[in-house]
């Protein structure tokens, strides 16, 4: 499967694209539309789509996480319901970030005409779609990231969501008894967050053992991670793993050559 370009809005090239979707609208309807910017809740929002494309969705990620992207998305007003036209990937990530409200240019109908009926569905629920191969390494990080997210979502059979925060090395408890040691040195430095569960103030390692071991090696007491929140408490079976295994700490994991 090629890498393929990915477009994403931008607020220099929004003006145009809601322009594009109003106009396009206006003729589907026969009607005259008026937009407004809006703080919309996230609770609101409604997709259009049937899923979500897997390289860009990574990309949207880190942009929101590393440079705080918030190019307001394009939606339909129906009934004081959202209907996104255009940013489902940014309606996404922010849901599972716990935020309460996005950017919205909102396409209003005239009184008496609405837009179409449609289903209200969480986007939530969307499947990712492998509709490129994302080669970059630091990205296809930031991929396996929601990837893990989705896994544990299918495993406990309800919504997880992501909370960034920094975590002491000293807490972090492994979940794999070995890394290999080039893996180690291979990383120049540290870009990615690693994937974390949070269970009686310690944070179980899902993704990023390396890092980890990197970051320690560096002498960095702390480290940027990924929590991994359930809708509701659960007992995780991967910490009684690490317990049965043995490995508590960062000092147990077998370093192999």
């Amino acid at each position: 499967m090629p890498t393929r370009k990915i477009e994403l809005s931008t607020w220099e090239t929004l003006p145009q694209r809601v322009d594009s979707l109003k106009r396009s609208l206006e003729i589907i309807y026969d009607v005259k539309l008026t937009s407004s910017s809006q703080n919309v809740p996230l609770a609101n929002l409604f997709p259009t789509e049937d899923f979500l494309e897997n390289d860009k969705l990574a990309l949207v990620f880190k942009k929101i996480v590393t440079e705080a992207y918030d190019v307001p998305i394009v939606a339909a007003e129906k009934n004081n319901d959202y209907f996104v036209l255009d940013g489902h990937h940014r309606v996404y990530i922010n849901t599972k970030l716990k935020r309460k409200k996005i950017k919205v240019e909102v396409l209003e109908f005239p009184q008496g005409t609405s837009y179409r009926q449609v289903p209200k569905s969480s986007i939530e629920d969307l499947p990712f779609k492998e509709v490129g191969k994302i080669q970059d390494p630091i990205l296809k990080a930031w991929g396996r990231i929601l990837n893990i997210l989705k896994q544990y979502e299918a495993l406990y059979h309800m919504h997880f969501y992501l909370k960034g925060k920094t975590v002491p090395l000293r807490e972090v408890s492994p979940t794999q008894p070995e890394v290999l040691k080039a893996q180690i040195e291979g990383i120049d430095k540290i870009l990615v967050p690693i994937v974390c569960l949070e269970y009686k103030n310690k944070y179980y390692v899902l993704d990023g053992h390396a890092r980890c071991l990197r970051a320690k090696q560096s002498g960095l007491k702390t480290i940027q991670a990924m929590i991994l929140l359930p809708q509701i408490r659960v007992d995780f079976g991967i910490v009684n793993t690490a317990k049965e295994m043995g490995i508590r700490t960062l000092d147990d994991i077998t370093i192999l050559e």
